[in-house]
């Protein structure tokens, strides 16, 4: 008999009327659950074999942070506003929980990758395992920084402007999407370094494979000490010129639940009127 985890941040609106759903579904069908409404917990360890995320984009990314490399099957309920990472709206939460036990859903692993500053002091962060994006970017009122990507012992380039961001193909419809970055099928092992607001208008958005990962330092802060690092738009830490950002591998994968692999391309149009024009009606 499975036993599923539903995960959900308390502090939202209706989540508490959707939960009641799911929990409907799963008492009438006398499946084991326990349900995790803060949404700092850890979820690594946890006794699940099915993950029931009631939120948005954010609440998918901060769970499968919180999972760990301990990632379980993942259903996502939307509750927020655009909900691209979520399987689900709340109106259909019963029969997206009914579809999942019954098998009906399929399962898609999406890169992650793992982000660690080392120190200057020669110590480091804790490694922080993200699904969407790295962000280094000017501190408000720095003016234009100059940041380095790197690749081992071989440079990649020299970004002059507002910031870089390092995204995965998960990633690639958020921030780096709006910053002028390319969709990247979430079937890829690639990542997208896209610039924001360049001093250069040669430099454009590069994908690469993930290979070793890669390495970000700052060379000039500018009117600032520090550059802020954001990881998936939750974890923010101070980079300063003399620390290494590295960003690394990881045989861990998150595990999405979805109606399958055509599915992505029908929840950019759906979601972002992509690759459509206006028809006329016959």
């Amino acid at each position: 008999m499975p036993r599923v985890l539903i995960v959900g941040d308390e502090r939202k609106g209706r989540v508490r009327e959707v939960l009641g759903a799911v929990v409907d579904v799963l008492q009438r069908r006398g499946v084991e659950h326990e349900v995790e409404l803060d949404r700092e917990a850890p979820l690594a360890g946890r006794e699940a074999d099915l993950v029931v995320v009631l939120g948005g984009d954010g609440s998918i990314l901060a769970a499968a942070r919180r999972m760990g490399p301990d990632q379980r099957p993942t259903l996502g309920i939307n509750i927020g506003r655009l909900g691209f990472l979520t399987a689900f709206g709340d109106d259909r939460a019963a029969e997206g929980v009914e579809m999942a036990l019954d098998g009906k859903l399929v399962e898609e692993p999406r890169l992650m990758l793992t982000c660690v500053v080392e120190r200057s002091n020669g110590g480091s962060d804790d490694s922080v395992l993200f699904l969407n994006d790295v962000v280094l970017s000017a501190k408000p009122g720095a003016g234009i920084v100059r940041l380095i990507a790197a690749r081992v012992d071989r440079e990649l380039g020299a970004y002059s402007g507002d910031g870089l961001i390092v995204s995965t193909p998960v990633g690639s419809t958020a921030y780096s999407l709006a910053a002028g970055g390319p969709i990247l099928s979430p079937r890829l092992e690639a990542v997208v370094l896209t610039p924001l607001a360049p001093h250069s208008i040669s430099v454009r958005p590069l994908v690469l494979p993930v290979g070793d990962g890669f390495e970000l330092r700052v060379e000039d802060a500018g009117n600032c000490d520090k550059c802020s690092l954001m990881i998936d738009g939750q974890v923010a830490k101070d980079v300063s010129p003399e620390d290494v950002v590295r960003i690394e591998t990881t045989e861990t994968r998150f595990r999405q639940l979805t109606h399958g692999p055509a599915n992505f391309f029908a929840v950019l149009r759906e979601k972002f009127g992509w690759s459509d024009e206006p028809r006329r009606r016959h």
